[in-house]
């Protein structure tokens, strides 16, 4: 089943124009991904959650950590170009083997602002639950990346 043939399954995506250059984008969205990550709503311990972790290179792990708990893995890095584009799983809270894709590019328009793209794709891959788990991702993305990753970008340039 592809995304022409099911609509529903369609890859979501979000963009964001900010006035800093595609190196510092990429740093804030990985280096400060535990920074402006909301936790206490976005995370599986919610509360207990003590980081996220995002760590870098090719087969980097995404890593929640949380009290008393067992570190959860949410995904692994599979390209790292650093200021220009970024790819990984996702699986937070599931099986490794049940996870969608992550695609995050990096680049300047013509007034040297720099464009980031986010795109969440591959959701055949979990089978008839995924047209609701996109959906759920569609508000959560737009929360995450366009407010809390736009607000953190924003506020830690000043």
């Amino acid at each position: 089943m592809t995304p022409l043939k099911n609509p529903e399954l369609a890859p979501i995506r979000f963009e964001l124009t900010v006035a800093i250059d595609p190196e510092d984008a990429f740093d804030a969205f990985t280096k400060g991904f535990g920074d402006w990550w909301p936790t206490d709503s976005h995370s599986l311990s919610k509360k207990d959650c003590i980081a996220i972790e995002f760590n870098s290179g090719v087969d980097g792990k995404i890593i929640e950590r949380a009290k008393g708990q067992k570190d959860v893995i949410w995904g692994t890095v599979k390209k790292w170009q650093p200021g220009e584009h970024l790819s990984f799983t996702w699986h937070p809270g599931w099986s490794a083997g049940d996870f969608t894709l992550i695609d995050v590019r990096f680049d300047l328009n013509d007034f040297g602002r720099c464009v980031i793209r986010l795109e969440h794709k591959a959701w055949e891959n979990l089978g008839e639950i995924a047209p609701t788990l996109r959906d759920g991702y569609l508000s959560g993305w737009e929360f995450v990346f366009g407010e809390c990753f736009a607000n953190y970008l924003r506020t830690s340039r000043k």
